[in-house]
């Protein structure tokens, strides 16, 4: 009886050991000796393209993780590099009448996939420069037009073959291009310094139409959009705001009424309400003009990061949109703007430059990124972004002594503290005299950082106690 009762002692002490170890939050499962992903999701998106004839299938073209697609309308995605051997993805384009036929351009070139992003192949012969930032399809999907750092090259079979066509053209440096969708010999180009170009004959020729663009910021042109419905009617966004010409870019005006935000990275039009359009700004979110561009306004609720570097508009349900920010990976909206949510599941796209776990509560961990500050609970099985735009973090650090207050050392901008478990950051700079911050160390009072070209800097964030002996004589 007294065996018995060891027995069930010991019983009792495994079932407690095992509730309590199950009423934690479990880590996030990894094989042994073998890598399994575990985010966090999201990342920097530069271009974003929809199937003109199934608007659930959508690309998405990342800074450094090449091109992810959705078939669900941005539910899940999943990573489609076959071939791509540049991973630096600045622009898509899909071919209208064929739409299992795409185009990304790179900065190793444009590549060009023939069964709906499975497999890519380099399509370069002629592109004397491989840095694509732009690109666009003629409505026959037969002539293709590739903007580069060195210009603007035209291939007329596909991609198989390209030529150069800069006659005219005055800067080399392309950020976007707009054709035409009645007439497809005319195009146009914004440039990085000298505003639009515009071409009449397939970029044959091109001449300068800058005509109201006017400062030097106003001819950084990141965003071209025609009105599908009133070709001579487009938009340019630039880092001097949104400028409107209504005569084929013979004349532009400012139209940044409501506009908070005048650097522009991006434009959409309403392909079935020309008067209606969206702004994706630098810092400043989405904002959305229902008059033709006369007055703006912001349209960010649930878009947690505010740096917008794409916009896509369904082609069959207008009030679906889609944006691509830096850092916080794709969001979608149902209902034109007016609300937005992550749509990020399997979009693993970040550059993760430190990670640093809680000593008192190894669950919660914290990812330094290229886009944000990240944060676990539960052991990396599902992530949340600060929202604080604190980009570049590449070093973490967790007091000891505080589990809530960490520090986090960026590429640029120097050191940041937070004492509420990475919700809010301030600076802590004061004799840090260079900004690059790339390691961090710390005790229970003292932080140093690791800089580049700057040495080593310790920063004491708790004062010393010192006990003081005192001997009196009996």
């Amino acid at each position: 009886m007294q065996r018995l009762s060891k027995l069930s002692k010991i019983l009792l002490i495994v079932w407690l050991v095992l509730f309590m170890s199950l009423s934690q939050p479990l880590p996030v499962f990894a094989g042994f000796n073998a890598w399994t992903s575990i985010g966090p999701e999201g990342g920097w998106i530069y271009a974003l393209a929809i199937d003109p004839t199934n608007p659930n299938t959508l690309y998405a073209g990342t800074d450094v993780g090449g091109v992810f697609k959705s078939t669900d309308g941005g539910a899940n995605w999943g990573v489609v590099n076959t071939g791509l051997t540049s991973l630096n993805v600045y622009a898509l384009a899909i071919d209208p009448n064929t739409p299992n036929t795409l185009y990304v351009g790179t900065t190793g070139g444009v590549f060009k996939s023939t069964n709906s992003g499975t497999t890519w192949s380099a399509v370069n012969n002629g592109l004397t420069n491989l840095y694509g930032r732009a690109l666009a399809i003629t409505s026959t999907g037969s002539t293709l037009y590739a903007g580069t750092t060195g210009g603007v090259f035209k291939s007329i079979n596909g991609g198989t073959s390209w030529s150069a066509v800069n006659s005219g053209l005055i800067a080399t440096y392309i950020r976007s291009l707009a054709l035409d969708p009645t007439t497809p010999n005319t195009l146009y180009v914004g440039t990085s310094g000298d505003g639009v170009h515009k071409s009449t004959n397939g970029g044959s020729t091109w001449n300068a139409v800058n005509n109201g663009l006017n400062s030097s910021t106003s001819r950084h042109v990141y965003a071209l959009a025609i009105a599908p419905t009133t070709p001579p009617t487009l938009y340019a966004g630039t880092l001097g705001g949104v400028f409107k010409s209504t005569d084929g870019g013979a004349t532009w005006s400012a139209i940044n009424t409501g506009l908070t935000n005048f650097n522009l990275y991006t434009l959409a039009v309403d392909p079935t309400t020309p008067t209606t359009l969206y702004a994706g700004t630098s810092g400043g979110g989405v904002f959305k003009s229902t008059n033709g561009g006369a007055t703006w306004s912001a349209a960010n609720t649930g878009l947690t990061n505010l740096y917008v570097r794409a916009l896509a508009i369904d082609p069959t349900n207008s009030n679906t949109l889609y944006a691509g920010t830096d850092g916080g990976g794709v969001f979608k909206s149902t209902d034109g703007g007016a609300n937005w949510s992550a749509v990020n599941t399997g979009l693993t796209s970040l550059s993760v430059y430190a990670l640093a776990i809680n000593p008192t509560n190894p669950n919660t961990l914290y990812a330094g990124t290229h886009g944000d500050v990240f944060k676990s609970t539960n052991g990396g099985m599902s992530w949340s972004a600060s929202g604080t735009g604190l980009t570049y973090v590449f070093a973490l650090a967790i007091d000891p002594t505080d589990s809530n207050t960490l520090y986090a050392g960026r590429r640029v901008g120097g050191v940041f503290k937070s004492t509420n478990g990475g919700a809010n950051w301030s600076a802590i700079n004061t004799g840090l005299t260079t900004p690059i911050v790339y390691a961090l160390a710390m005790d229970s009072t003292m932080l140093y950082a690791g800089t580049y070209y700057g040495g080593a800097f310790a920063l004491q964030h708790r004062a010393r106690v010192y006990l003081t002996l005192v001997l009196r004589n009996p």
